[in-house]
């Protein structure tokens, strides 16, 4: 009896057991599934790179990508610019509040190359009185002209009308210019509030124009480059 007792147990311990390969035995089909769902996550995680080094807007992009880098500036020319100061320092104190951000503030002739090439900006007042706005003007997709507009060849000359769009900075890829615009100081104030009457609605495109309280036309830019955006047409 205790021979067969020490052959069974011979036999247990010497027995030699196959373990299946891999964490789920070697199954081919689950192998490849394993290799597609892998090849996935990286395109996923080269696209969201991507699109982290290339600005693609739309207009509300400028407040998620780098909120500790936003400056808001307002003209020093024109005869109502104090409006536009007030109106600033109130959208730095609410903006801020929201995206928990120090919003700074300058005037226009405060901006050096430093601060352009290190900012998103954001520029209030109309676009031949700011002098951001001025020298920048060549990279917008709009020109003005006499307190108006061209929107591609159509130009806007009435009262009351705005005009926000966003664009690449010139001086910095990675960083944004946002334009509040219109052909009055007056016409600016009260743009990003929703109990002003000049309040217009911007958020999920590139650009938006107004007059009095209708939204004339909105849309996307045609992306040319990093670097320059242009009006679709």
């Amino acid at each position: 009896m205790r021979e067969r007792e020490r052959r069974y147990r011979s036999s247990r311990i010497d027995r030699t057991v196959e373990l299946p390969r891999g964490i789920f035995g070697g199954n081919k089909s689950v192998k490849y599934g394993l290799l597609v769902v892998f090849l996935c996550v990286l395109v996923i995680e080269f696209y969201n790179t991507a699109q982290q080094k290339h600005l693609t807007g739309p207009i509300d992009d400028i407040f998620r990508r780098d909120p500790d880098n936003l400056i808001i500036v307002y003209p020093t020319r024109g005869s109502d610019s104090g409006l536009l100061r007030e109106y600033a320092h109130k959208v730095s104190a609410l903006l801020g509040k929201k995206l928990k951000a120090d919003i700074l503030v300058y005037p226009d002739s405060e901006i050096d190359e430093e601060i352009l090439k290190n900012y998103s900006l954001i520029l209030y007042g109309p676009a031949e009185q700011n002098l951001v706005s001025v020298e920048l003007k060549e990279y917008f997709p709009f020109r003005f002209k006499d307190r108006g507009v061209y929107l591609g060849e159509t130009y806007y000359d009435q009262k009351n009308w705005r005009l926000v769009f966003i664009v690449p900075n010139p001086y910095n890829e990675k960083h944004y210019v946002l334009v509040y615009t219109g052909p009055t100081a007056k016409d600016v104030v009260g743009i990003n509030f929703i109990e002003h009457p000049n309040f217009t609605r911007h958020d999920k495109t590139d650009y938006v124009f107004a007059v009095g309280r209708k939204i004339v036309e909105q849309g996307f830019f045609e992306k040319k480059s990093d670097s320059r955006w242009v009006l679709a047409r």
